[in-house]
């Protein structure tokens, strides 16, 4: 990747930008941030930044602090009772020990597993006059699978002891030993133990294949290996969840966040030596939990309103597992990174959609206003707005991976995934992402290099010219605000509806969910705005469904977040990969929120707890960050 026009570029721009501090303009621009750096420092705004970091001491050392924190004590309580006793009971206990230590075992005892169900499910579907040409080609290669795994007396972490393999992803999950592979020697890692039990596992699951559908089998038992392995490896539910979230339902989403906290629970309650993190930003999120309940309680329709409830908080309680179990730097970055890259799946995705063709609802643009948009792309969510919200997210977080990383090979896949999020959100044709994805980076570069807003300048005296041409983009961007666009105008009737019904239930709210809000809103409806799910504004939405406490204590998390994840930069000049990512995510929920006016960016849950996931990543990283510089 040595190559000469990158360097024969990346040189122009050095000397440009050293030309630019000598020259008598550059020395002046940089004066003029140095004095508006030291007046945003002594202002009352600095100080809100600066105290987030004096304060986060007292507030550990402060009684509501412990009293939030009693369900944690509990937990290491039960810990220190009961840990010795669970760990004698585990190595006392064979079925437990070869489920929890499952790696160890000798292979023969799968394959004695394989071969008894392939024996009984032949008996059973021969009596029941099922067996088939297929089915026995298929008993057969299970036969020479199993009889495989007999001969081979080696544990399944043995055969990639010393691997490359293990090293990079088996440490992410549990730890690895620089140890050598002994293939060929007698392996000390091996439990010999539990043939019989693999025989009746076999014979269980042979039962269950014969006279279950095909499809229930499979969940039952993915399912069930599911659960041993989370509640054995949080660290991969973890990132599961983390990387699933733009593609999994959102029923399986909610129970793969439960499954993660019902893990560390465990975790925390039986292993004496765990230690969990927190971050300062947590009582914000218990306490705008504490509305979400209030809301519930008092809505309109409490049984789908409890239903809501339940998914947000399992993804509440999932922002508290990713705080507290991404505790090193190898861990964060890959959780980012892969993250970033699901993200560039999503966009690859929305990009074939527009070039392929899907079908779209006539609702989300005005044909006659709009007559060359065709198509607008939505990839994996159901709705354009809401894979613009994503991107608007993804694009600065790719933005500060491409920046902070040296390897040129790197960079190389970092500019692609980003212009795929660049090309993927003009597809979406939404205007709300556009201006969010504009702040947040735009705020991110401003944040990083001053020398960015002299850029921003210059931009200012092309935008004329660039509204005068005659482009698809540019029209659709001029009509914002523009009230003959039916999207804008409907938009503009909602929440005129809104605010008058919060006038009414300003202190209470009337209840999460569009049950709830579809149920009253008619009775303040406007002409033309008839029917709506949500009042297409996240602040307002938020409001309208908790009361007064409810948005009052999310504006609380808005600013709390902002100052964790700005004030690790402005204030201790902690630079890095970890700091540019924390600036970029949090920039990211920024233009997020800035769509947010438009749109009631938490309609899809998906994007709710993408919300949650970014928060934890955040939070995770700021406590990364002070650790490697303490």
């Amino acid at each position: 990747m040595e190559s000469s026009i990158y360097k024969f570029f990346a040189r122009i721009f050095h000397a440009l930008a050293v030309w630019f501090d000598a020259s008598l303009f550059g020395r002046a621009y940089n004066a003029c941030c140095r004095f508006l750096g030291r007046c945003f420092r002594y202002s009352v705004f600095g100080h809100l930044f600066a105290k987030g970091l004096e304060t986060e001491s007292l507030w550990q050392n402060s009684l509501l602090y412990r009293v939030l924190h009693l369900p944690l004590r509990f937990c290491r309580y039960l810990a220190g009772k009961w840990g010795a006793f669970w760990e004698r009971t585990m190595e006392n206990s064979h079925i437990i020990r070869a489920v929890s230590h499952w790696e160890l075992l000798s292979l023969r005892v799968y394959g004695v597993a394989v071969l008894s169900f392939a024996l009984l499910h032949a008996l059973l579907f021969a009596v029941l006059g099922k067996l088939s040409f297929v089915a026995i080609l298929i008993y057969g290669i299970l036969t020479v699978f199993s009889f495989a795994l007999i001969l081979v007396n080696r544990s399944p972490k043995s055969l990639f002891k010393g691997s490359c393999f293990l090293k990079m992803f088996g440490g992410l999950f549990c730890e690895v030993k620089e140890e050598s592979s002994r293939l060929f020697l007698k392996d000390k890692d091996v439990l010999v133990g539990g043939t019989v039990l693999g025989v009746c596992v076999g014979l269980f699951c042979a039962v269950m294949a014969v006279f279950l559908p095909l499809k229930e089998f499979l969940l039952i038992v993915g399912g069930l290996f599911g659960f041993l392995l989370v509640m054995k490896y949080l660290e991969l539910g973890v990132f599961i969840t983390v990387i699933g979230s733009p593609i999994l339902p959102t029923t399986l989403l909610a129970g793969l966040c439960l499954l993660c906290v019902v893990s560390l629970v465990w975790k925390l309650a039986t292993d004496r030596s765990f230690r969990m993190k927190t971050s300062s930003l947590n009582v914000f999120v218990v306490f705008f939990a504490g509305a979400l309940v209030l809301g519930t309680l008092q809505s309109f329709t409490f049984v789908k309103s409890a239903q809501i409830l339940l998914i947000y908080l399992s993804y509440i309680l999932f922002y508290f597992v990713l705080v507290g179990m991404v505790d090193t730097a190898k861990k964060w970055k890959a959780l980012v990174v892969s993250f970033v890259l699901m993200g560039c799946f999503v966009a690859l995705y929305g990009i074939l959609q527009n070039f392929t063709g899907v079908s779209s609802t006539q609702s989300w643009v005005d044909s006659e206003m709009f007559t060359s948009i065709k198509t607008r792309v939505y990839s994996t969510f159901d709705n354009p707005n809401v894979l613009g919200e994503f991107l608007v997210i993804m694009i600065p977080t790719t933005a500060a991976l491409l920046w902070s990383n040296k390897k040129h090979g790197h960079k190389m896949i970092y500019t692609f995934v980003m212009l795929a999020m660049c090309a993927c959100i003009v597809f979406t044709w939404s205007r709300g992402a556009w201006l969010g994805v504009a702040i947040a980076v735009a705020l991110f570069l401003l944040v990083m290099d001053k020398r960015w807003g002299l850029v921003g300048v210059v931009a200012l005296f092309a935008i004329p010219f660039i509204l005068s041409m005659d482009n698809p983009i540019v029209a659709r961007l001029l009509s914002i605000g523009n009230t003959k666009d039916t999207s804008t105008a409907y938009r503009v009737s909602i929440w005129q509806a809104s605010v008058k019904l919060i006038g009414d239930f300003w202190l209470s709210g009337i209840g999460l969910g569009s049950d709830a809000f579809s149920m009253i809103y008619p009775k303040y409806a406007l002409a033309g705005a008839n029917f709506a799910l949500h009042s297409h504004n996240l602040f307002l939405q938020i409001w309208v469904e908790m009361g007064l406490f409810g948005i009052v204590s999310f504006i609380a998390l808005v600013i709390a977040f902002v100052r964790q994840s700005f004030s690790l930069y402005i204030y201790r000049k902690r630079g890095g990969i970890c700091t540019t990512v924390i600036l970029a995510a949090a920039a990211g929920v920024l233009g997020y929120l800035f769509q947010g006016l438009t749109d009631n960016v938490w309609y899809n849950y998906k994007m709710l707890l993408i919300f949650w996931i970014v928060l934890g990543l955040v939070s995770s990283g700021v406590n990364i960050s002070k650790e490697k510089t303490e």
